[in-house]
């Protein structure tokens, strides 16, 4: 079945990886976009302007069979009090616009799919899943409040997803792309003592896994996207040393970060050790579930 797909955000660097995944699986994509004229899509997609706080689309040739929201502001930037005002206003205030958009909408789109992230959870240094707790810090009540946007679409008759994404790796983006650039200088290193765990997902298993979710009627709810091997910071770094063939030598100190970067180095020094228990259960494959395939894939894809 071939869908319209309305996407929001959509034009960073997880769009652009989904509109292409999507593309090529032959489904019809309308883009909402502050800046259309920026925005170098795929032959067929159409972009649309919107400005974050109204959804106003032209005629539609066809209807719109679900919605994918992802949008939101790198949180890779230094957490000043009006950055992360920032962060939380470009999260919440689209979402907000799209439900309520949804929400008068005669005839619905079967399907919402609300991007979230891992630092839902509370994060000590067990493993968590889709039941565990939320969190008190910075991030984790950016993602309650995120997630509680599309709430009101639970009364209504369409599927509703909520996908609480891992960082996702590419060679060309962070996190990936400045540690492979390090490693690859022989400068990579572990931070701090290296046993915070580092959960993650390949481009290619979201893609993919956003597109099952799409076609199935199945899946519903809360999952964690992510891989289903969270693995210690020090493994990640051998396993792209490794890959890269370079040596792994240096350690940076967590105080240093945490004295350059501040509160947002929470990032790097804290654990997060997240498991996509939904996504098994419901027996989701994994095309790089271990860290040294993904490595191996992405450095030679580089």
């Amino acid at each position: 079945m071939h869908m319209h797909i309305l996407i929001a955000g959509g034009s960073g660097f997880l769009g652009s990886y989904l509109i292409k995944s999507l593309v090529q699986a032959q489904h019809s994509i309308t883009l909402l976009s502050r800046h259309p004229e920026r925005v170098d899509a795929p032959t067929g997609v159409k972009v649309v302007y919107w400005d974050g706080d109204n959804v106003q689309l032209p005629p539609q040739d066809k209807p719109i069979d679900a919605v994918i929201n992802l949008c939101g502001l790198s949180i890779a930037r230094y957490w000043s009090k009006s950055a992360k005002q920032a962060i939380r206003d470009s999260r919440i205030k689209p979402s907000q616009a799209l439900v309520k958009w949804l929400c008068q909408l005669e005839k619905k789109p079967e399907l919402m799919l609300q991007i979230s992230g891992i630092d839902y959870y509370d994060m000590p240094s067990e493993q968590c899943s889709e039941t565990d707790k939320n969190g008190d810090h910075f991030l984790a009540q950016l993602s309650k409040d995120w997630e509680a946007t599309v709430q009101p679409l639970k009364s209504t008759s369409m599927r509703v997803i909520i996908a609480r994404l891992a960082p996702v790796l590419a060679a060309s983006h962070p996190p990936l792309q400045p540690l492979l650039l390090a490693t690859k200088c022989c400068a990579g290193a572990i931070i701090g003592d290296g046993k915070q765990y580092f959960s993650w997902i390949h481009h290619s298993d979201f893609t993919n896994i956003i597109g099952n979710m799409l076609m199935h009627s199945s899946y519903q709810g809360i999952y964690n996207l992510c891989a289903p091997n969270p693995v210690p910071y020090s493994t990640l770094m051998q396993a792209l040393a490794k890959a890269c063939n370079r040596p792994l030598w240096l350690r940076v100190p967590a105080w240093s970060l945490t004295n350059t970067l501040g509160e947002m180095a929470t990032l790097v020094v804290d654990s997060r050790k997240v498991f996509p228990k939904r996504l098994l259960d419901a027996k989701t494959s994994f095309q790089f579930p271990t860290i040294e395939a993904a490595m191996d894939n992405l450095c030679q894809s580089k």
